[in-house]
C-alpha cells in the first residue's frame, strides 16, 4: 500500500491528467451522441412531416368518374391550391380568392373582383361554411367536385345533406397553375370556318361548361339579301356531332330573331349555346347549321334553306 501512496505522490500529476482525460472523453462521446440522437430525431420527424404533407390531398385525389387519382406529383400542389381558395371565401377574403383565378375565369365570368363578390362569393359563402371536395375526373382535364355547407357548430342550421355544390376545374397558366370555378371548365379555340353561297360561318372558340358549351361564332354575308341562320321551327337543325356522331342541339331559345339575322355585308358576332355537357374523350367534331334562309324575307315561303357544316 506504502509503494502505491508512493508511487502516486511520485506521479500525482499524471495520474490527474489521466482521470481528466478520461472523464472529459467520457462526456464528450455522451455529448456527440446526444448530438446525434437528436439530430436523428429531428430528421425523422422532417421525414414524417414530409410523408404526411404528400398524402394530406390522396383521398381527395382519387377521381369519382375517370377512375384513379390524380398524379402524385399534383396531388398536393392542386388539393392545396383549391383548400387556399375555399378558405379564402370561407375567412371572407374574396379579393385573395380573386387572386387565384385563371386570367380566362376572370375574362369570361368574372372581369373584376367586385363582380366576383357579387355573382361568386355572396352566393356561396355568406355566413358561417365548411366545405369538401374531391377529384371528378383527372384524364382530359383536372376537375373537382366541391360542396359547400353550413357550419351546424356556428349556426346551429342546416345538414349534411343540404349543401351548394361547384365544379372546380385546375388549368396551367405560364408557369404556374390558377383555378376555373361556377362550372367553367375551360375556353377552347376552334379557329374553324366555312364558305358557301357568299356566306362564311366561323366558329371563333368555345367556351367549355360542365353543363353545356357556349361557341363564338362570326358569321360574314357577301350577298345582298338579309340571311337567318336558323328559322326556329325545328329543335335540332342547329348542333354540334361529336366524334361518335351524338347529336348536341342549340338552344336558340336564348337567342332572338335578331340575333341570327345577318344584313347584307354585314359581319356579325353571335353567341350560341349548345346542350352538350362535359364528358371525357368529348372531341367536337363539327358544327353543323342546317336551316339557314339565304333569304329571311322568304322563311315561310317554301324550302330555300342551305346547309353549311363547319369541321374541326
Amino acid at each position: 500500500m506504502e509503494k502505491l501512496f508512493r508511487l502516486y505522490n511520485q506521479n500525482r500529476r499524471a495520474v490527474w491528467v489521466a482521470i481528466l482525460a478520461i472523464v472529459f472523453a467520457i462526456v464528450l462521446v455522451n455529448t456527440l451522441n446526444g448530438i446525434y440522437r437528436d439530430a436523428k430525431k429531428q430528421d425523422n420527424s422532417i421525414e414524417k412531416n414530409t410523408e404526411e404533407n404528400e398524402v394530406s390531398y390522396k383521398n381527395q385525389s382519387e377521381s369519382l368518374v375517370s377512375g384513379g387519382y390524380v398524379s402524385e406529383s399534383h396531388q398536393n400542389q392542386f388539393g392545396k391550391l383549391i383548400d387556399n381558395f375555399l378558405t379564402y371565401c370561407k375567412n371572407h377574403e374574396p379579393e385573395k380568392a380573386y387572386g387565384l383565378l385563371s386570367q380566362d375565369c376572370k375574362n369570361v365570368l368574372y372581369p373584376n373582383e367586385k363582380i366576383f363578390e357579387e355573382q361568386y362569393y355572396k352566393g356561396k359563402f355568406t355566413g358561417e361554411k365548411k366545405y369538401s371536395f374531391q377529384s371528378w375526373t383527372s384524364k382530359d382535364a383536372y376537375i373537382y367536385l366541391v360542396k359547400i355547407f353550413n357550419n351546424m357548430l356556428a349556426t346551429g342550421m342546416g345538414s349534411s345533406e343540404n349543401y351548394i355544390q361547384d365544379y372546380i376545374s385546375i388549368v396551367r397558366e405560364n408557369d404556374t397553375y390558377k383555378l376555373n370555378v361556377n362550372g367553367f371548365v375551360g375556353k377552347v379555340q376552334r379557329n374553324a370556318q366555312k364558305s358557301k353561297n357568299g356566306l362564311t360561318i366561323k366558329v371563333n372558340y368555345s367556351e367549355i361548361y360542365m353543363d353545356y358549351e357556349i361557341a363564338n361564332i362570326i358569321v360574314k354575308n357577301d350577298t345582298e339579301k338579309t340571311v337567318l341562320l336558323d328559322s326556329g321551327k325545328y329543335t335540332d337543325t342547329t348542333y354540334v356531332m361529336d366524334a361518335n356522331s351524338n347529336k348536341f342541339e342549340a338552344m336558340l331559345y336564348e337567342n332572338s330573331e335578331s340575333d341570327l339575322k345577318i344584313g347584307p355585308g354585314e359581319e356579325k358576332e353571335i353567341k350560341i349555346k349548345f346542350s352538350n355537357p362535359y364528358r371525357e374523350k368529348m372531341n367536337a367534331e363539327k358544327y353543323v347549321f342546317s336551316d339557314i334562309y339565304m333569304d329571311a324575307d322568304k322563311v315561310y315561303y317554301g324550302n330555300n334553306n342551305e346547309e353549311i357544316v363547319v369541321e374541326l
